[in-house]
Parts: C-alpha cells; sequence; structure tokens
C-alpha cells in the first residue's frame, strides 16, 4: 500500500517538476524585459519578422537572412512592446528592427528564448483572408518596453 502511494505521490508531482521552457520572472503585472533577472546574456538588435505560429511558444521571430528562430516568452503573455499586441494575430506579419534580450543560450539546431525590448523601423504586413490582397502599413518611430510595461515613443527623423 505504502510503495502505490508512493509511485502515485510521484506520478502526480511530474507536471510540477518545470517545464522545458524557462519561465521568465514577472512581478505582478509589470512585465520587463531589459531589467528581467533571467536575462542571461546582453541584449541584442537583429531585423526579423515577427508573427503567431502553432505550438509553444506561439510568438517567434525569424532572424531574417538565417534559418534562425527566436521564441518570445512568456507564451501566456510575450514581453513586448503593448504597441505591438494589437498586431499580434494569425495572418499578420511584423517586420522591423528588434532589440530583444535573451532567457537561453544560442545553442545550434535549438530555438532561442527572448523578450522583446523594443521595435523600430516596423512595417506590418496583413494576409488575412478579409484583406483581398496583402495590406501593407508602416509604423513611424521606436517602441521601447519600459518597467512599468508601457511604452515610449520615440519619432524617426
Amino acid at each position: 500500500m505504502r510503495k502505490q502511494t508512493a509511485i502515485l505521490l510521484f506520478v502526480a508531482a511530474l507536471p510540477l517538476t518545470g517545464a522545458s521552457q524557462p519561465r521568465p520572472s514577472s512581478t505582478g503585472d509589470t512585465a520587463h524585459c531589459r531589467s528581467n533577472p533571467d536575462v542571461v546574456a546582453a541584449c541584442f538588435s537583429l531585423h526579423g519578422r515577427m508573427s503567431l505560429w502553432n505550438g509553444s511558444p506561439s510568438l517567434r521571430i525569424w532572424r531574417i537572412g538565417t534559418n534562425r528562430m527566436l521564441g518570445v516568452l512568456p507564451s501566456e503573455s510575450p514581453i513586448i512592446p503593448s504597441a505591438l499586441r494589437k498586431y499580434l494575430a494569425f495572418g499578420i506579419r511584423v517586420y522591423g528592427n528588434f532589440v530583444v534580450c535573451p532567457f537561453t543560450a544560442q545553442t545550434p539546431g535549438s530555438m532561442q528564448m527572448v523578450c522583446v525590448q523594443s521595435a523600430s523601423r516596423v512595417v506590418i504586413q496583413d494576409l488575412r483572408q478579409d484583406n483581398k490582397g496583402s495590406r501593407v502599413m508602416k509604423l513611424s518611430g521606436t517602441y521601447t518596453l519600459a518597467p512599468n510595461n508601457s511604452v515610449k515613443r520615440t519619432q524617426t527623423r
């Protein structure tokens, strides 16, 4: 009886031992990127395409010109400037220059997990069926994630 109880407790505790992805820290409602204690290396810039995918994490950034894919964490509420959140939908692609901070080290053959500190030179491409053809829209300025999850927008000349 004790052996069966011990096995049952062990099996029940398995889902609690952690996930395959790191869970970035977030204090209350304020998610932050650059100052997040789970960031493992210096933030870096890249030119990429952000879009939603099936799987986890669903928000990913393809680093244009490479085969690298970056996953934006946490999956439930990605750490990105809030001005970009309204463009998170299947069929919408967000191109731009992103500053991302890594939650995992870069490993060949594995998706690196990141958060997005800022985005600039943003172009939105809407490929959804309800639009006849592709619709493209350019956002001016730079959108930076502040520690209180607000977005600071600066004009581009």
